[in-house]
């Protein structure tokens, strides 16, 4: 028998040619093909890996195009430069996956900063001092959440406004000076570490853990995507929106506050001045990273991935020679880069659903195809037989 013919069954029936039935499967393999590769793109191990490699890329050609970019000391200050920005990213990371939006943190840090080195300069204690920062920032997070959820305040204005009272209190509390005079003991946080690494690495990776294993293992992490995904069906499912809404401006709050003990420690004094950018920055790291900005999707560990981008992309342009305004404009494009590439991510989502269905669609008529011909038509009332139109 040639490879062409088809085989017998046991009911004495031929089955289809080898050959046709390859030929026949080989467009629906390429469609399950393509679709897979959709769903890698739009939502899989492609959408997860992409900032790495990305991060990845990025490494290898300024390992290539400097020197200095992989020696100890330049990896040390990429990552002590990047600590501030983590710790406030990671805390912000949940008040988007809530849906909401905090526009004061970058204000809030100079003013834990600021209120920090003051009680620090005044008492020579760093263990109170490292309370002020707790619990100012925890104050201003409780402040906005309380507006948010209370006053039914929109985020986007609630923190704007915050951020320009935490602006005037630092401004006012110094007229526009350095708080200098605190202990200098202090800067062990930043200068000091453990197995070679400092202090507020350490910090960073402790923050990322617990706020990781918040995200990930508790009911509460569960519910803020849930909020963040569909407020309405979350209310019906018994979940207090108002109290997770809130808890996550406290818990950004917090962050805030160990954001601004980072910077303090760093430069050893108040800075009234820092933090300008930081919010934009802050948000634009969870973008980067693949967070949806409109809340319900994310991951901690997208957030780590897209600050660790930010930092070695400003490191790179540093180390390059690129003046500081032409570093906001590269920046600021890639801001724009990465919450356009969410727009693709949908579309290639849509794509594969579409085809999903289609094959269904496909199947069904498939089945029904070798149905009788009688039923096409039914009876009507009066038991004739009526051709369906």
């Amino acid at each position: 028998m040639s490879a062409t013919e088809g085989t017998s069954t046991g009911t004495g029936k031929k089955s289809p040619p080898k050959k046709a039935r390859a030929t026949a499967s080989g467009p629906s393999s390429r469609a399950a093909f393509r679709r897979r590769v959709d769903r890698i793109k739009g939502d899989g191990w492609g959408d997860v890996l992409f900032v790495p490699a990305v991060l990845l890329a990025l490494i290898l050609y300024l390992t290539y195009a400097n020197e200095f970019f992989l020696t100890e000391l330049n990896i040390t200050n990429i990552l002590l430069q990047a600590a501030t920005l983590a710790i406030v990213a990671f805390g912000l990371s949940f008040v988007i996956f809530a849906g909401e939006l905090d526009l004061s943190v970058g204000a809030g840090v100079a003013l834990v900063s600021v209120v920090a080195s003051m009680v620090m300069r005044d008492t020579g204690s760093i263990p109170l001092g490292v309370a002020t920062c707790l619990a100012v920032g925890a104050s201003i997070g409780l402040i906005n959440g309380l507006i948010v959820t209370k006053l039914k305040v929109p985020s986007f204005i609630a923190t704007f406004g915050m951020l320009t009272i935490a602006q005037g209190v630092a401004l006012a509390l110094t007229d526009g000076a350095v708080v200098s005079g605190v202990p200098q003991s202090l800067g062990n946080l930043a200068n000091e570490g453990f197995l070679g690494i400092r202090w507020a690495l350490w910090l960073v990776i402790g923050v990322f853990a617990v706020l990781f294993f918040v995200q990930t293992q508790t009911s509460f992490g569960v519910r803020v995507f849930a909020v963040g995904g569909n407020r309405e069906a979350s209310r019906l499912s018994a979940i207090p929106v108002d109290r997770v809404i809130l808890l996550c401006f406290v818990l950004t709050g917090v962050a805030v506050g160990l954001g601004g003990l980072v910077l303090t420690s760093r430069v050893q004094s108040g800075q009234p001045n820092a933090g300008g950018l930081l919010a934009l920055t802050a948000i634009a790291a969870i973008v980067v990273g693949g967070n949806n900005l409109l809340g319900g999707r994310g991951s901690i560990s997208r957030t780590l991935w897209g600050v660790l981008l930010l930092a070695v992309l400003e490191n790179g342009l540093q180390l390059e020679g690129v003046n500081d305004d032409l570093q906001r404009v590269v920046i600021g494009a890639v801001f724009i880069a990465a919450a356009s590439a969410e727009f693709f991510r949908r579309r290639l989502r849509r794509r594969a659903r579409a085809a999903d269905e289609a094959e269904l669609v496909a199947a069904g008529s498939g089945n029904g195809a070798g149905a009788p011909a009688a039923a096409a038509v039914k009876p009507d009332g009066d038991g004739k037989a009526k051709k369906k139109t």
